[in-house]
């Protein structure tokens, strides 16, 4: 698999790519759910660990819903319970949540159950080899990070630019970049080939000197990033 196979890339993950962010209550976060929908984000994961596992079935459902009205998809964290009861679009799971042998078996055996159009993401951090295994088991994304420093997980492992670089070089599956992006480094991770930006704090928790931008600018920032990438023509 080469750049040549990369003109067609699944149009499911592409662009910008919202996080839950973990501290806000149900009622700000419904809120803020809102305006990023509005604003045009296609593509959110759900993560609220801290949260009771009975407000998670309660928030998950209910952005399930938002999002299909807005014409997006929801994607669960580390939960396909959960992901299955609220009729999420997909999974994400991570290494460390289960071995790679199980990871592996997991993904092939999910696909068997829920269908091809059902979205399992892998996070593979720094580890190329690990998104060779879980795209061949059928994983439809595999994400990199942390490609810059980030406040919200400060001791996650540093994936350069250069791997992103070799990952699309490689890999027909969509390339997803996370971790510490902002609108003023978001760029270079796109013309490194990430097809999609993981982003939780530049969306919903913005530095100081970006506090006074709403959540709407925020998102419109780094969707315009997007706007003169051709590498996804064909919609799938």
């Amino acid at each position: 698999m080469g750049a040549a196979a990369n003109l067609v890339v699944d149009r499911r993950i592409h662009g910008l790519y919202a996080i839950t962010p973990g501290e806000p209550d149900s009622a700000a976060l419904d809120a803020m759910l809102e305006e990023a929908f509005g604003a045009g984000v296609r593509l959110l994961q759900y993560r609220r660990k801290t949260r009771h596992e009975s407000d998670r079935r309660i928030e998950a459902a209910r952005y399930c819903q938002m999002a299909e009205a807005a014409g997006a998809r929801l994607i669960v964290n580390d939960d396909l319970a959960l992901a299955q009861a609220v009729g999420a679009a997909g999974v994400h799971w991570g290494r460390d949540d289960m071995s790679l042998l199980t990871l592996a078996e997991k993904i092939r055996t999910t696909k068997v159950a829920q269908g091809d159009a059902f979205i399992i993401g892998i996070s593979c951090y720094d580890d190329f080899l690990l998104a060779e295994a879980v795209i061949a088991a059928g994983a439809d994304y595999v994400a990199f990070g942390s490609v810059f420093a980030s406040a919200t997980k400060s001791h996650a492992p540093s994936a350069s630019l250069d791997l992103i670089r070799r990952a699309k070089q490689a890999f027909d599956t969509p390339i997803v970049a996370i971790g510490g992006i902002t609108v003023d480094n978001a760029a270079c991770a796109i013309d490194a080939g990430a097809d999609s930006l993981a982003v939780i704090s530049g969306i919903f928790s913005p530095d100081s000197r970006d506090a006074s931008v709403g959540i709407t600018a925020r998102v419109k920032r780094f969707s315009i990033l997007f706007e003169n990438d051709h590498r996804h023509a064909s919609p799938i």
